[in-house]
């Protein structure tokens, strides 16, 4: 039985239909996500520029607040840390009140990394990039995707 439309007309809606589609998911994510992502580098180039920024190697911000002397911990050790962790806004998203003991292998990318720079008994403002916290996802209602995130973090102890 013959087809209603020919082949070629049926070629030129399915590349439409795909073309549509395409256009469909991505507008509504390429706009939103640029416009984040272009908000983070101009956060982190400013914080880059204040006195007192050293950059890690891993683009991590940090300044020394204290200095420390004690030992550094190792990527799978565990720390004892007080902290306040906020957005580029100044918000605080969270906070230790009580120093709180945390696996180096459990935790942000961004503080896994840090922290094994940082020797016991300092106190530094740390300068995370979204890609070493919580990325394209972000973290539920409190931390919106492509986030760098600001802390202040004190190593009171490490344990191995």
């Amino acid at each position: 039985k013959p087809l209603a439309l020919k082949q070629d007309r049926i070629d030129q809606i399915l590349r439409e239909h795909d073309a549509a589609i395409a256009q469909a998911e991505t507008a509504g994510t390429d706009a939103p996500t640029e416009a984040a992502l272009k908000a983070e580098r101009t956060f982190m180039d400013s914080e880059k520029a204040k006195p007192g920024v050293k950059v890690m190697a891993d683009g991590i911000l940090m300044t020394e607040l204290t200095p420390g002397t004690g030992p550094k911990p190792s990527a799978d050790g565990r720390v004892e840390v007080r902290y306040v962790g906020r957005l580029p806004d100044g918000t605080i998203f969270d906070q230790s009140t009580q120093p709180q003991w945390f696996r180096l292998d459990s935790v942000i990318s961004g503080w896994t990394s840090a922290l094994q720079s940082m020797p016991t008994g300092a106190k530094w403002r740390l300068v995370i990039p979204s890609d070493q916290a919580y990325g394209a996802e972000g973290a539920g209602d409190l931390i919106d995707p492509f986030t760098p995130l600001v802390f202040e973090i004190e190593l009171v102890a490490v344990s191995q």
